[in-house]
């Protein structure tokens, strides 16, 4: 058994963790540090809020701090997210209960936020744990976890979490819990009156599992870490269009109102009785509409009047070429039709033209599906680990997410297909995979099934009734012939 040893005392002192417990813990802290400042750039790309290096070229000082968004980054994220929907846990055999607690967990709309911190950050974390009675809690909870918030010690032959650290932060912006998951254990930390985090619990639960499962956005051998869609050229692209629609706001306010210039005034008539210069707007909007002639006080004459002039306005239709060009190169970055970044031609496009500029998202939306139901396997294994005590492997194998089509088939076309496929002997007229591939919920097909099984009782009673009907006339002619 490990012996005790006092932590860091900027961690935990006044407390003692077991020497096997404070090394994954201090490695964890680390690498929720590390990774920081790249999620709040992820995510101030994602909100549109990131802070643009201005090239401090054409742009006065005291305006390149003027609020100018971009919402592409919002965009590049959320068109695949949209398409990223599982209404429950599916399999070919028995489902153990998973459906239960995908609806005590909410996770239709609990798995689209793991989803999306997964496709900003590029990984995403959902933990499993006993819930509590008391706080009307499911029996297993299910919550997903923000990367900014929770990493883990990932095993890559195994492919399961080793050690996870979980923090909440309070109101202050201070963390004020962490919760450390080791293999056979769960150690809760609170921070304590004199600042400092205390062990407050621990549950020995030993599983021999880590209940806290990634979903990983494109990961690659070579970074199993996963990647965000916001990827370094799509930073650029967004950056560079706010820059530019600065420039055209700049633009704009410095030609509403005509420049004009002057030649052969008398600078006086733009002071006030202190001889104090006239408030600018007041200038160019009173004063060069009637100016008088100057007056020479040495010779008593007035001169010439006053040679007035205006510069020609610029048009913006510079600028918007430019945003123009940086929406059609983020559009082939990301993969995603120009219209969706607000690229319009004269002539719309036809509906043939709009599926194949859409064939590369619905590709890239099915992959993701692939990446993030490996994710939700491991969940549902953690669940059914933490609710029973054991798995049955070779039924869980069986088990996954059921994915909509990304491609948004309209009802009509699903409705079409479906035909055809029963029409063919591919698919059964009641059979479930039919009542989904026409876009029945679970709701409408349980109600469905309850109908049918209403109107076969029906029918049934109906048979039955006339059977014997059928019986008493049968009867009484035999009777008739006999007498």
């Amino acid at each position: 058994m490990a012996t005790p040893v006092d932590a860091a005392p900027a961690l935990l002192a006044g407390h003692r963790l077991l020497e096997d417990e404070l090394g994954p813990y201090l490695q964890l802290r680390k690498q929720l540090q590390s990774h920081a400042t790249k999620n709040r750039e992820l995510e101030s790309y994602y909100e549109s809020s990131q802070k643009v290096r201005q090239l401090d070229i054409a742009i006065p000082p005291h305006l390149k701090d003027l609020m100018v968004a971009a919402g592409w980054g919002g965009t590049a994220i959320d068109v695949i997210e949209e398409r990223l929907n599982w209404s429950e846990f599916v399999s070919a055999g028995d489902l153990m209960g998973l459906d239960e607690i995908y609806v005590d967990n909410d996770l239709d709309v609990e798995a689209p936020l793991a989803q999306l911190d997964a496709l900003i950050s590029g990984v995403s974390f959902v933990t499993v744990g006993t819930g509590d009675a008391d706080k009307d809690e499911p029996p297993i909870l299910v919550t997903a976890e923000s990367p900014a918030d929770c990493t883990t010690l990932w095993d890559y032959r195994r492919r399961m979490s080793v050690a996870a650290l979980s923090r909440t932060v309070g109101p202050t912006g201070r963390v004020d819990m962490e919760t450390l998951y080791l293999p056979d254990k769960t150690i809760s930390l609170e921070r304590g009156r004199d600042g400092r985090m205390e062990v407050v619990d621990r549950d020995d639960h030993e599983k021999g599992r880590v209940p806290v499962s990634r979903l990983v956005n494109r990961a690659r051998t070579s970074r199993k870490g996963g990647r965000s869609e916001l990827t370094r050229a799509v930073r650029y692209y967004v950056d560079a269009a706010i820059r530019t629609l600065l420039g055209m706001e700049v633009n704009r306010e410095f030609y509403t109102t005509p420049q004009r210039w002057l030649m052969g005034a008398d600078m006086s008539v733009f002071q006030d009785e202190e001889g104090k210069m006239a408030d600018a707007w007041a200038a160019v909007a009173g004063l060069m509409l009637a100016m008088p002639r100057p007056f020479d006080k040495d010779t008593e004459q007035w001169g010439e009047l006053p040679q007035v002039g205006q510069f020609a306005a610029a048009p913006p239709t510079p600028y918007i070429d430019q945003v123009r060009a940086y929406s059609m190169l983020l559009a082939a970055e990301v993969g995603i039709p120009a219209s969706y970044l607000g690229y319009a031609t004269d002539n719309p496009a036809s509906a043939d033209a709009i599926r194949a500029g859409q064939d590369r998202l619905i590709n890239r939306s099915l992959r993701r599906q692939r990446g993030f139901t490996q994710g939700w396997r491991d969940v549902a294994y953690n669940a059914l680990l933490w609710r029973d005590g054991r798995v049955d492997v070779d039924k869980l194998k069986q088990v996954a997410p059921d994915w909509t089509n990304p491609a948004t088939p309209t009802p009509q076309a699903a409705a079409d297909e479906a035909t055809k496929l029963i029409g063919a002997g591919v698919l059964l007229p009641d059979s479930e995979v039919t009542y989904k591939r026409v876009g029945l919920t679970p709701i409408e097909r349980a109600q469905l099934r309850s109908e049918k099984r209403r109107a076969a009782a029906r029918q049934m009673v109906s048979d039955l009734a006339a059977a014997n009907s059928n019986v008493i006339d049968l009867a009484a002619r035999r009777r008739g012939q006999q007498g």
